[in-house]
Parts: structure tokens; sequence; C-alpha cells
């Protein structure tokens, strides 16, 4: 008599086995794989946090700039509108003691021998008419024109300027007519652009006198 195995159930067994060790195994992957995933984006979020911070961080100091800009602005403004204020002061002030400055002036440097028939002057630009006894008065009154300066302490007369010297001797017009040594740098022509434009002798009544036009420049606002 054969005896006969029945190794269904041994096979159904393995079968079983097999399938959990499937499960086992696809369930690790799947929990490695959401592992990964979290980290890889717990890495995101972090990059992307870092990048926000850097961008909040910009932004704060771009806010910072603008206010500081617009306080340079706001400065520069108030500058300027400062300038053109203190510009039309000195614009007041040239225009109420430049003239009595300018008459100081042409008086002290106006040798006696030269009359002046016309004054005119337009925005500092002086244009004067006159006569003289002789070309070598008009070339005085040229010379005297020339000599007339500014100086720290005020307008002189230059009385000494040798060549080549630092130094220049200013009679200063004042009351006791005070000499002083200016260096060269301290010294400004009163007149300025001298030109003569016209001198022509004239005789008139047997007496021969020299008709001159001369423009220049008034420097007064120094």
């Amino acid at each position: 008599m054969m005896i006969r195995i029945n190794l269904l159930p041994v096979r159904q067994v393995k079968k079983r086995e097999l399938g959990r060790q499937f499960l086992v195994v696809a369930v690790g992957l799947v929990v490695i794989a959401l592992i990964g995933n979290w980290f890889w984006y717990n890495q995101l979020a972090t990059q992307r946090d870092r990048n926000q911070q850097r961008i909040d961080d910009t932004q704060r100091r771009i806010a910072e700039l603008e206010k500081v800009i617009g306080e340079v602005n706001n400065i520069n403004r108030r500058r300027k509108e400062v300038e053109e204020k203190l510009a039309v002061l000195d614009k007041l002030r040239r225009g109420r003691t430049g003239p009595v400055r300018m008459l100081d002036a042409l008086s002290t440097a106006t040798p006696k021998k030269v009359s002046l028939t016309e004054f005119d002057e337009k925005q500092s630009a002086v244009k004067l008419t006159g006569r003289a006894a002789s070309h070598d008065d008009v070339a005085d009154f040229m010379r005297g024109l020339a000599a007339m300066v500014w100086t720290p302490k005020g307008m002189g007369r230059v009385v000494e300027r040798k060549r080549d010297a630092t130094t220049i001797r200013v009679e200063l017009l004042t009351t006791d007519g005070e000499m002083q040594d200016f260096s060269v740098s301290e010294v400004a022509p009163f007149f300025s652009n001298i030109d003569l434009k016209k001198a022509e002798s004239r005789t008139e009544k047997n007496q021969t006198t020299v008709a001159f036009e001369i423009s220049m420049s008034a420097n007064y606002s120094i």
C-alpha cells in the first residue's frame, strides 16, 4: 500500500510567508520613501525660510536706504533754498552799497586834470566818458583805476608792487590812510577789464583837451 503525502498546506504556508515578506519589504520601501521625502521637504522648507529671511533683510535695508536718501534730498533742497535766499540778500546788499563804493573808488582814482562827463553802470559793466588835459592824464587815470583794490581790511590803493614779490603795499582808504603790506592772494582788483575805447584830441577856444571813453568791470561785490 503506497503512502500519499499532501504537500498543498506547505505550499500555501510558503506563499503566505512570501506574501508577508513582500508586504514587509513594500511597507519598508514606502516608509523609507516617506522619510526621504520628509527630509527633502524639510530641507526645501529650511532653504525657503532662509531665502525669505534674506529677502526680508534686503527689503528692510532698502527701506532704510530710501529713508536716508529722502533725508539727504530734503537737506539738499533746504540748502538750495538757503543759498537762493542768501543770493537774494547778497544782491540787495550789493545794490545798496556797491554804487557808493564805486563812487569812492572813482573819486580816489581820478587825477586833478581829468573830469568825468558821463557815467553808466549796468550789472557791474561800467562806461566812463570824460575829458583830460592830455593823453598822459588819461593814462594816469587808467593806472589809478587799475590801482584800486580790495583787501581783507577794505578798499585801498596800490602804492608799491614789485615784480615777483609775494606782497603788495596798499594805502587803505581810511581816515588815517594807513599803509600795509598784504600777500598777493589777499588783494583783488576793484576795477577789471579796463579798456580805452576812444581818446581824441579836441581844441576849443584855443585850449586842447582829450575826450576819452573807457569801459571796465566793477568788482564791488567782492
